[in-house]
C-alpha cells in the first residue's frame, strides 16, 4: 500500500498501459462520491461513473483494448479525510472499509480471474459519508488532484480509439 506524495507517481506508472477506470461511490453521500466526481471531470470513455454498484460494470473490464483495471473509490483506510492510497489487488483487504455492497478485493479478485485484468485502487480517505451530507473542502481538494493527475497521463491516449474498440466488440 503506497501513501501520501507517492501515490501519484504508482498512479502514472500504473496508467502506462491502457486502463479502464471505474469510479465507484454514491453522489448523495458527501464524501463518497469521489469515484463519480473524478470521472466527471476527467470526462473520457474510459472513465466510466460506476455509481455505488461498480459490479453491473465489470463486463466492461473484457474488452480488448484494457490492459488494466484502477477503481476509485472513498475507503477507509484511518487516514485523514483526502488522504490518498493506492495498492494492487494483492493488498486490499476483504472489506476495505467502503459504503457498496460487493467489497473491492472481491471485485478485483473478479476481474483479475475473469479476464486476467490487472486491478488496483486508488482511494480517498472520507469524512463524512452520512445520506445529505456535502463533500468536504479536504476530499473535494483530493478529487481536483486526482483528476488532474489521472487527465494528464490518459492524455497519451486518443479517446476515439477507445470508443472504436467499444463499437467493434
Amino acid at each position: 500500500m503506497i501513501r501520501g506524495p507517492a501515490v501519484r507517481d504508482a498512479v502514472a506508472d500504473w496508467l502506462r498501459a491502457p486502463t479502464l477506470i471505474l469510479g465507484v461511490g454514491n453522489l448523495l453521500r458527501g464524501d463518497d462520491g469521489v469515484g463519480p466526481l473524478v470521472c466527471a471531470r476527467v470526462n473520457r470513455p474510459e472513465a466510466v461513473d460506476c455509481g455505488d454498484a461498480p459490479e453491473r460494470y465489470l463486463g466492461v473490464a473484457g474488452e480488448d483494448w484494457v490492459g488494466r483495471v484502477l477503481l476509485v473509490d472513498a475507503v477507509d483506510f484511518g487516514g485523514e479525510a483526502g488522504d490518498l492510497v493506492f495498492c494492487t489487488s494483492d493488498e486490499l483487504v476483504e472489506r476495505f472499509g467502503t459504503t457498496h455492497d460487493s467489497g473491492l478485493a472481491l471485485l478485483s479478485r473478479f476481474l483479475e480471474k475473469e479476464y486476467g485484468t490487472p486491478t488496483a485502487l486508488l482511494g480517498v480517505q472520507p469524512g463524512d459519508t452520512s445520506f445529505g451530507a456535502q463533500v468536504s473542502a479536504a476530499v473535494q481538494a483530493a478529487v481536483d488532484e486526482m483528476s488532474s493527475w489521472l487527465t494528464a497521463a490518459m492524455s497519451q491516449r486518443k479517446p476515439r480509439e477507445v470508443e472504436a474498440a467499444w463499437t467493434r466488440s
